[in-house]
């Protein structure tokens, strides 16, 4: 793998939540990082060819939305890091004309978990901005999703669109078990849909649903 497309995946925009009352913020790939301005990202310290894992979350999504990828460990320290999760894949999926970033952290419970979110956008990037749920955000020239679940927080990003429904299909095969506390779907352009997943209904989330 070339040396020039890992610096190229490793400085895309992996700006996850937050924007402030313009709605007009685009983050970059440094905010995903505590320090992301200060890190000399290099080939053998941030990323490790691999083959696919014996286990992961992602493996319908992946076959559905990205088929013959191959899976690429991400080993940068990102800013969810920082708040103890159980346990953490990241990876960044791979072939010939497409690319999708995948992250999944999984915490004891879902104090630990909205712990993590809430510091992760009350602190977000190198500016350390604090950002409000319900609020609009785009990732420039990306689409992006971003799960809170009782115990997991996930984010993925890719170049194309991606459909909501295969996404959440491919984490709950029966509809009417699905939970998200937060699902954040974002695009280059519009408006960011914010929504809570209740047994498979949706409930809308605004501003002032921010905290609860």
């Amino acid at each position: 793998m070339k040396r020039t497309f890992f610096i190229g995946i490793l400085m895309l925009t992996v700006g996850i939540v937050g924007c402030n009352s313009s709605g007009d913020d685009v983050v970059n790939y440094s905010d995903i990082s505590p320090n992301g301005k200060q890190h000399n990202y290099k080939e053998e310290q941030d990323t490790v060819d691999a083959k696919r894992p014996e286990k992961s979350a992602f493996f319908a999504l992946a076959d559905t939305l990205i088929p013959e990828a191959g899976w690429i460990q991400w080993d940068s320290t990102l800013f969810p890091d920082r708040f103890g999760a159980s346990s953490s894949e990241k990876w960044i999926l791979k072939t010939e004309n497409d690319s999708l970033i995948v992250l999944n952290y999984t915490f004891k419970d879902s104090l630990k978990t909205k712990n993590a979110f809430f510091n992760w956008i009350d602190c977000f990037g190198p500016k350390c901005t604090s950002y409000v749920i319900g609020d609009n955000i785009r990732v420039k020239g990306k689409y992006a999703y971003f799960l809170i679940g009782e115990k997991q927080l996930m984010y993925l990003e890719g170049s194309h669109k991606m459909d909501e429904k295969t996404i959440r299909s491919s984490f709950y095969a029966k509809p009417k078990t699905e939970n998200w506390i937060y699902l954040v779907r974002m695009t280059p352009t519009g408006k960011t849909v914010w929504k809570r997943i209740v047994k498979g209904e949706e409930q809308p989330i605004i501003r002032e649903d921010a905290n609860s």
